[in-house]
């Protein structure tokens, strides 16, 4: 359970894997707190950890010491970077794909088409999808689970410029109205200005610095964006 009741909280997590006999270190003693009704941006370079600090929050790796700490009942869901949809199933199918019998909702589901700009597909199969079309059908299939965190790793780098534009966009929407917690990792400092409400930025092993990007829309004199990303690139590459 959480000390609060809306946040998960790391504390004290370290991780290794083993490579020739030799521990390599990912995290020493890192400690975060992903609150829900945010959006937190993690950033930093290849290698830092980013996706293998979503797998551990997911509970997809549980080979790590220290403590993680969630809200009663919190269920997480994660959105990658391919799709991954089931070729052989149509839009709708996907969409439920992880659901019981008992739990799929006709209007529920008709909501979610609505919700991620997928009303009038859900007959079409995969491939007569674009690829930002399939990636709102794999946001869509996260929704389904109705979690209280969504965990997207990487989920539009693969996209043009456009699309990825309408995809951000999107998920702000999609966030205003569920008021689900997203963990989302980028390699863009854009991405992580256009959709953060925190940025967090790993670096050897920790969290180096975060960013409040809510609280900078009130301060006397807040940073520009160029300004954000100039000193981000500092942080990063100190």
């Amino acid at each position: 359970m959480s000390k609060c009741k809306d946040t998960i909280e790391l504390c004290s997590v370290s991780k290794s894997f083993q490579v020739d006999g030799e521990a390599l270190w990912v995290f020493r003693e890192l400690s975060l707190s992903v609150p829900q009704h945010e959006i937190t941006v993690v950033l930093g370079k290849s290698g830092c950890g980013k996706t293998t600090l979503l797998r551990l929050i997911g509970r997809l790796d549980t080979d790590y010491s220290g403590e993680i700490h969630y809200p009663v009942n919190a269920r997480t869901a994660f959105v990658f970077q391919e799709a991954r949809l089931m070729p052989w199933l149509n839009v709708w199918d996907n969409i439920t794909f992880g659901l019981k019998r008992r739990e799929i909702n006709p209007g529920q589901v008709e909501e979610l088409l609505s919700l991620t700009g997928l009303s009038g597909f859900s007959r079409l199969y995969p491939r007569q999808l674009s690829g930002g079309m399939q990636q709102r059908v794999s946001l869509a299939r996260a929704l389904a689970l109705k979690p209280q965190f969504l965990l997207m790793d990487e989920p539009f780098a693969a996209l043009d410029y456009f699309t990825r534009s309408n995809m951000q966009e999107a998920l702000l929407n999609i966030h205003r109205s569920t008021n689900c917690g997203v963990l989302f990792v980028t390699h863009s400092i854009d991405e992580a200005i256009c959709l953060g409400d925190r940025i967090v930025i790993i670096d050897h092993q920790q969290v180096k610095k975060v960013y409040h990007l809510r609280e900078r829309a009130g301060a006397e004199a807040p940073l520009s964006d160029s300004e954000l990303k100039e000193d981000i690139l500092q942080t990063i590459n100190s």
